[in-house]
């Protein structure tokens, strides 16, 4: 029985220059550790080009609510007050309120049922919903308006004295993006605090 030749086997030789044989062992593990550092710095940038993006897109569609009030509508004695969304995305309104020091209501239909009770027939309070709607950039909605009632009303000293007071009243109001970011703002000077949830209080 004739057995078959073994294959050659292919050794690797030194060339036989010391230094050059040091050298290439070193220089293929500076080039594995450069290639590794590239790729974590890689991996580095992609991770904040993806948070800069996502803030991108947050301040792209962030929600910015103000209020706003008025005594004259088109050269007639009425009193407005107005929320806009002056933001650069849709704002949920979850709540809405507003209040004198006294915590007399304004919203809700609360001060229709007032002036109606004080004077049926004089000039109408026009309010629009606030809470549960969405109000999209650039719009604003009607907390309510209020022509300025007869001389002989009985509602006109409620409607001088909302005009008195009207800069003094406290809003709040709970708002979502679209990304479900929540704040509660109180208008005036300070900044809408982030939330978890619009829970009314």
């Amino acid at each position: 029985m004739v057995e078959a030749p073994e294959p050659p086997h292919h050794h690797h030789h030194p060339t036989r220059i010391p230094w050059f044989d040091f050298v290439v062992p070193i220089a293929i593990i500076c080039i594995s550790v450069a290639s590794l550092l590239t790729s974590l710095q890689s991996e580095k940038s992609m991770h904040a080009l993806v948070e800069q993006n996502s803030r991108l897109v947050s301040a792209q569609s962030t929600p910015l609510l103000m209020l706003d009030s008025g005594n004259v509508s088109n050269g007639k004695p009425v009193l407005t007050m107005t929320l806009s969304n002056v933001g650069t995305g849709p704002a949920q309104i979850a709540w809405f309120h507003l209040t004198d020091e006294a915590g007399t209501d304004y919203t809700g239909g609360s001060l229709t049922q007032r002036v109606s009770e004080l004077a049926p027939t004089a000039g109408g309070v026009e309010t629009q919903r606030i809470a549960n709607t969405l109000i999209r950039t650039g719009d604003s909605r009607t907390i309510f308006s209020w022509p300025k009632p007869p001389a002989n009303s009985p509602a006109l000293p409620a409607w001088n004295s909302l005009n008195q007071t009207r800069f003094h009243l406290n809003a709040s109001a709970c708002y979502c993006s679209l990304f479900d970011e929540c704040k509660i703002t109180h208008f005036a000077d300070s900044k809408p605090q982030p939330v978890p949830t619009c829970q009314n209080p």
